[in-house]
């Protein structure tokens, strides 16, 4: 009998590697949360996306997770060393954080938008210095204020030491608004990526229209060296011109992070014929990302979910880590380090 494994064999292989978050949110820890603006709003009140985050309390011990909460002592203690925890229980070597920087249009209640900050130094110090080689970070960057600002905000991300920056969409405005080409010509000057939001958001006063992909067309036209990811593969908005950037053009990547829990089976996420779909047209273009915590009720199955499923062993790993370590040179990173599987889950 060959001692050759199967085809079955080669594809179900139980994975033989530690995971790489590609997307996941800091800032809603309780400590200081009422200097993060925007970040209570995730805990307190009754709005779309503190509701969403009634799960991710129930997961923390809250014994009523669904009753609305409205001040920041009432909020469930999140903290980094949690979080680490959680990332050694579940085989995740590492994650990378999304510091954020927006406001967004004027609406009925709030004439000067609302503002969600989450600061660089801030991930920095809690995160990135205090656990070496579990996280590393993208800076937030917006228009608004100008194009000189932009640049500034970019720069800050760059003293930091963070590979990259991210452009909140759905808060920001298009992501093809001239005032932020300075800013991606900064980046592409210092080497570093940009990450664009394309999926669905229900954050108070984001506007959909701001998130379709096809606005990555211009960007990346008009960029040609600038390395550009596409964040949540523009679900619900525009999917199949947010799987044709990546397609069309050698600098767009895309990650698959899901925006909810209860979307984790929809097509154009973790469906598998979607998934099948990446692995044969652009295997080496892909990220595993989770927006974590606000999956953070399911984040491991999450994990053992995508290891079940019938897909190659080298598409698994390339999906769940490889490939992001590549674009982001991770291996090159200092202090890089392993996580552990060991441990309990909070």
């Amino acid at each position: 009998m060959s001692e050759d494994k199967s085809t079955i064999e080669k594809t179900l292989a139980p994975s033989q590697f530690s995971v790489f978050d590609s997307h996941s949110h800091p800032g809603l820890e309780k400590k200081g949360i009422k200097d993060r603006p925007g970040c209570l709003d995730f805990w307190c009140g009754d709005s779309v996306v503190a509701r969403s985050m009634m799960g991710a309390r129930a997961a923390l011990g809250d014994p009523n997770p669904f009753k609305i909460i409205h001040t920041a002592e009432e909020c469930p203690d999140w903290n980094p060393e949690r979080w680490v925890k959680i990332l050694d229980a579940s085989g995740v070597e590492a994650t990378c954080l999304q510091a954020i920087n927006s406001v967004s249009d004027p609406y009925p209640g709030n004439a000067n938008g609302w503002k969600w900050h989450v600061p660089n130094e801030y991930v920095k110090k809690e995160f990135i210095d205090a656990f070496p080689g579990r996280f590393t970070a993208v800076g937030g960057v917006h228009p608004r204020y100008g194009r000189k600002a932009a640049v500034e905000m970019v720069l800050s991300a760059y003293e930091c030491g963070f590979p990259g920056i991210k452009i909140h969409t759905p808060t920001s405005g298009y992501p093809n608004n001239p005032d932020l080409y300075p800013a991606y010509e900064k980046c592409q000057e210092l080497g570093m990526h940009v990450q664009i939001h394309t999926g669905v958001e229900e954050l108070p006063g984001t506007r959909a229209k701001y998130q379709d992909p096809v606005y990555i067309d211009d960007v990346a036209m008009d960029f040609p060296k600038l390395k550009i990811l596409q964040l949540h593969c523009g679900v619900f908005n525009n999917p199949r011109i947010a799987l044709w950037n990546v397609i069309k053009f050698e600098n767009v990547y895309t990650d698959i992070t899901i925006p909810h829990p209860t979307l984790m089976h929809m097509k154009y996420y973790w469906d598998l014929e979607h998934l099948r779909f990446l692995e044969t047209l652009m295997p080496d273009k892909v990220f595993f990302g989770t927006d974590f915590p606000l999956t953070l009720p399911i984040y491991k199955f999450m994990i053992d979910y995508i290891n079940c499923l019938p897909l190659t062993a080298d598409f698994k790993r390339k999906l769940m880590g490889d490939n992001f370590r590549k674009f982001l040179n991770w291996k090159e990173a200092k202090g890089q380090g392993q996580a552990s599987t060991a441990g309990s889950m909070i």
